[in-house]
């Protein structure tokens, strides 16, 4: 999964100082997003891969939350940051739906308290369903929550359990209930093709009864086996795991497509189906950060881009909060993109959606876009991943099904080949 680029391994602490030098300079035109990462979660899955801290206790996670209150006032004294309204808000994890109510009150209620959040266009919480009651869910509705993901991944008490998933198929399907009773219009569900043990079977039956709910929008990823998950662990120890190979977890996303359609969804990229398009934006993501536009990111591991600069946090609990104890932002590595790689950065994002529009990046760069990526785009036409209709660039269904597969063909050479994270 490709969540930015040039990748996070080319990222160092060299460049820190470029950052810095970044947040010095009066900010410029645009929108301001906010990213709050929240590493908590009850279990960790076998499948994760990420930097997570599971059933950690209330002290730790108080502590947690005045680090990321101390970080988010300290950026505000820089020029980059100071006075711009927050245009959009994603708290995610973890399972930032962790903390107690009291807890998430603090976090919301501190973050509002030092800046601007009436032109917010989009506010989202990711949820674990185990974790959620009527009370909690009116909390998030009055802090000024409008959109929840809830993270499902599939509707079979086996396989979740298989998987050291701490929730139930009752308890799925009770929180997106809840939820919606709770008043909540926009509610994203996410469901994972390939965790071991899944079939055919499964997988379609889940599919139908999250449609049969009629969430706003249906996220569909395809399982990946990292190296730091303890499923690879338990593999690479001899222990047999019936991992579906990727064509059977793209033949399930496809199949899931097929069935979100016949429900009436419209696909809108290589992992979303939407209700209804008129109504669901990806403001956060596709509006604004694909299209290069500035995104604070606060808590441990968070990525963020200011003016042009990547960053990346600290990646672990006590070093993030010490760093923050001590009155330093808790800075791990930066880049400063190119002219070059700010064009692909935004050919690499917006090719997750399906679609380019050369009349677009003809505008803000002032290139032809068929002429400067000829090769990568006639070699996925010959397979028939792709079409090209004038200013429109279109991946074709089977080429959404495996774009992290195809985005790295757009890569400057010395990116290829390279560690991701």
């Amino acid at each position: 999964f490709i969540a930015n680029y040039p990748p996070f391994s080319c990222w160092t602490p060299a460049y820190l100082s470029k950052f810095r030098q970044a947040l010095s300079r009066p900010a410029e035109p645009g929108p301001l997003g906010l990213y709050v990462h929240l590493p908590f979660c009850r279990q960790r899955c076998h499948y994760c891969y990420f930097r997570v801290y599971p059933r950690r206790t209330p002290a730790d996670v108080d502590r947690y939350i005045e680090s990321v209150l101390k970080e988010f006032a300290m950026y505000l004294n820089y020029p980059a940051i100071r006075g711009r309204p927050i245009s959009t808000v994603y708290f995610g994890g973890g399972s930032p739906s962790y903390p107690s109510i009291e807890q998430i009150r603090r976090l919301v209620d501190g973050l509002r308290g030092l800046s601007t959040w009436e032109q917010i266009e989009e506010s989202t919480f990711e949820c674990e369903p185990g974790t959620l009651s009527p009370a909690k869910l009116e909390a998030l509705r009055e802090l000024g929550i409008r959109r929840l993901s809830l993270g499902l991944q599939t509707l079979d008490d086996e396989i979740l359990r298989r998987n050291g998933r701490d929730t139930t198929v009752t308890e799925s399907l009770q929180a997106f209930r809840m939820a919606r009773d709770a008043g909540f219009k926009e509610i994203n569900v996410d469901l994972l093709a390939g965790l071991p043990g899944e079939t055919d079977a499964t997988w379609r039956r889940t599919v139908g009864e999250v449609l049969a709910l009629l969430p706003d929008c249906v996220t569909i990823y395809q399982m990946e086996l990292t190296h730091n998950s303890s499923l690879y662990s338990a593999m690479k120890a001899g222990r047999e795991v019936p991992l579906p190979a990727w064509p059977k977890k793209r033949q399930w996303a496809e199949e899931a497509f097929g069935q979100c359609e016949a429900a009436g969804y419209t696909i809108g990229s290589g992992y979303m189906a939407i209700r209804d398009p008129s109504r669901w934006r990806f403001v956060y993501t596709v509006e604004h950060f694909w299209h290069g536009a500035d995104l604070l990111a606060l808590g441990e591991t968070a990525f963020g881009h200011i003016q042009g600069v990547h960053y990346q946090n600290i990646d672990t609990f006590e070093a993030y909060t010490r760093s923050l104890a001590a009155e330093h932002l808790p800075l791990r590595r930066a880049l400063r993109l190119r002219s070059e790689e700010k064009l692909r950065r935004e050919v690499i994002l917006l090719l997750k959606t399906g679609v380019l529009d050369a009349a677009y990046f003809r505008k803000k760069f002032g290139v032809e876009l068929t002429a400067q990526f000829a090769a990568q785009f006639d070699e996925l036409r010959r397979r028939k991943l792709l079409e090209v209709d004038g200013d429109r660039i279109q991946l074709t269904r089977e080429g959404l099904l495996q774009v992290d597969w195809l985005l790295p063909a757009f890569y400057l050479p010395e990116h290829r080949g390279v560690r991701y994270t």
